[in-house]
């Protein structure tokens, strides 16, 4: 497939700072059906990721949801630079198994990269259109 990742990208993307709390968070998760939300810093550089799976564990295992972002985020999220092709956004995400690819330029947040993102290049770019009918 030809392209980069700012191809794929959603670029409207909800991101958190890490010292918002986890039941903020959860109330941006459903209110917006994410299924998590990168962590910025103020210059909107990525720290890390908080997926719903893991802000559910650390609701279940802690009553205190007031705890932030940043304690629970993933340190090392997966990353890739706005113009990585299209082939290698799509290799990384079987090759690691991962949901959510964070897109960035100088290690700024512009945006992210979903299975439905993976879908909907797929048909708009790849799938050929159905039949006309009539």
């Amino acid at each position: 497939m030809k392209g980069h990742a700012r191809n794929v990208m959603t670029e409207r993307v909800t991101a958190v700072g890490p010292d918002t709390p986890l039941e903020a968070v959860a109330r941006i998760l459903v209110a917006g059906r994410f299924g998590g939300v990168p962590v910025v810093g103020p210059d909107g550089k990525v720290l890390g990721f908080l997926s719903e799976k893991d802000l559910m564990t650390a609701l279940l295992q802690s009553s205190n949801a007031d705890r932030a972002a940043g304690d629970v985020m993933a340190r090392e999220p997966t990353v890739i630079d706005e113009f990585e092709t299209t082939d290698a956004v799509m290799a990384l995400m079987r090759d690691r198994q991962v949901d959510h690819v964070l897109v960035a330029r100088e290690g700024r947040l512009v945006g992210i990269i979903t299975p439905l993102d993976v879908l909907r290049f797929f048909v708009e770019h790849v799938i050929p259109p159905p039949p006309e009918v009539g």
